[in-house]
């Protein structure tokens, strides 16, 4: 059985975002990350960055904030769909129909918005659509690991950390794969760290996990992508530098995921992992596992300095 309920979430589909300054996303986004940015979707409010074959991975749009908005996550089609939403209302669970509006700047066949009871913004749709322009990075990526896995992960807050991962689990339909617990320093007195990390129906590690933490200003802990090549991871950390992004983790790798990544802040003050090499896993076969520690190696946190 590939995850725990019966609702049938794919993948993180997108990320929403909002700025004040829309060209400071649009240096990073694509001087640094090396994403695409949508042409035809895009305008002065309105950033709309490609990864792959899809119209769009990340929207980011003004505002009177530099935050997270909301993580979109996908169904296969209509039943799975009506289905959904026939589950959330049985689970007592809020939620509001997309607008006409909604879905086009989704690029949706049709689409809901809700809440997890941590207040983290969701949204759940269907039709995704692709792009009739191929993907090409300027900075010569030359692929971002998404082909049935989604584009990545998210990371958020949730100060009850288990009525959030009963959600997840027992609402959502994700599947847990690992859980997390570590003193946050040496002293042996030091607060612990607890981390929930779950999975949905595609072979992706963890495409939601939960930090048991206030939720920051920013709406974020973090969110991750994942390149196809070692050397990308390199040359992201050099561009990354080059162009002064705070660096909140040093190359490490993760000892849940198997990920060698590196953290750096965005403009809107969450952070991205940049990745390679993340387990894909076989659910037939697997445990959900407790780890002790974040990683195997590296990883060294660095908050930034305002």
């Amino acid at each position: 059985m590939l995850y725990g309920g019966i609702m049938k979430i794919q993948s993180l589909s997108y990320v929403l975002i909002e700025t004040t300054d829309l060209q400071e996303w649009a240096n990073y986004a694509q001087n640094v990350v090396g994403l695409m940015k949508n042409e035809s979707l895009s305008d002065e409010n309105n950033l709309y960055l490609r990864m792959d074959e899809k119209s769009f991975r990340f929207h980011i749009s003004t505002g009177e904030a530099k935050r997270y908005v909301a993580a979109g996550f996908d169904l296969n089609d209509q039943e799975s769909f009506e289905q959904a939403k026939i589950e959330l209302s049985e689970a007592n669970v809020s939620f509001k129909n997309f607008t006409d509006e909604m879905t086009q700047a989704r690029q949706v066949t049709d689409g809901i918005s809700l809440q997890d009871p941590a207040g983290n913004a969701l949204e759940i749709s269907y039709g995704a659509l692709d792009d009739k322009e191929p993907f090409l990075s300027p900075q010569d990526i030359k692929g971002f690991i998404t082909k049935g896995l989604g584009f990545g992960h998210v990371v958020f807050a949730a100060p009850d950390l288990e009525v959030a991962h009963s959600f997840y689990i027992n609402v959502l339909g994700f599947g847990d794969s690992d859980y997390m617990n570590f003193p946050m320093g040496p002293a042996p007195d030091a607060p612990e760290v607890k981390l929930n990390f779950m999975h949905c129906n595609n072979p992706r590690h963890h495409t939601v996990a939960l930090y048991e933490s206030p939720i920051p200003p920013s709406g974020l802990i973090h969110t991750m992508v994942e390149v196809n090549d070692i050397d990308e991871v390199g040359r992201g950390l050099d561009r990354a530098m080059q162009n002064n992004v705070h660096i909140s983790s040093s190359l490490g790798r993760h000892s849940n995921d198997m990920m060698v990544s590196f953290y750096m802040q965005t403009p809107s003050g969450f952070d991205l992992e940049f990745g390679y090499d993340g387990w894909q896993v076989d659910w037939s076969t697997f445990t959900k596992q407790e780890s002790k520690m974040p990683s195997f190696w590296g990883h060294a946190f660095s908050p930034p300095e305002n």
